[in-house]
């Protein structure tokens, strides 16, 4: 049985959600499925200003990015059992 690191497992779930979202996107505007990129906090999401060189970085829950987290656990998961 392998072990993963901690970190290696945070990146890869954060690299999982950022995948799901720009995949969201891509499908809600190729096939339309606009479910796919509703905002799931209320207002406008997440709000930093002054990120490093970034003047406001926005972040927004959408269920492709729910979606996109958990099969990246999932993958995850099996790659430690397996």
């Amino acid at each position: 049985m392998k072990k993963l690191s901690v970190s290696f497992a945070v990146l890869m779930l954060l690299l999982g959600t950022l995948g799901g979202a720009i995949a969201g996107s891509l499908i809600s505007r190729v096939f339309g499925l606009d479910f796919l990129v509703l905002e799931l906090l209320p207002g406008h999401g997440i709000r930093i200003r002054d990120f490093y060189i970034l003047k406001n970085l926005e972040l927004q829950l959408t269920p492709a990015a729910l979606i996109g987290l958990v099969v990246t656990g999932w993958l995850l998961y099996r790659k430690e059992k397996g």
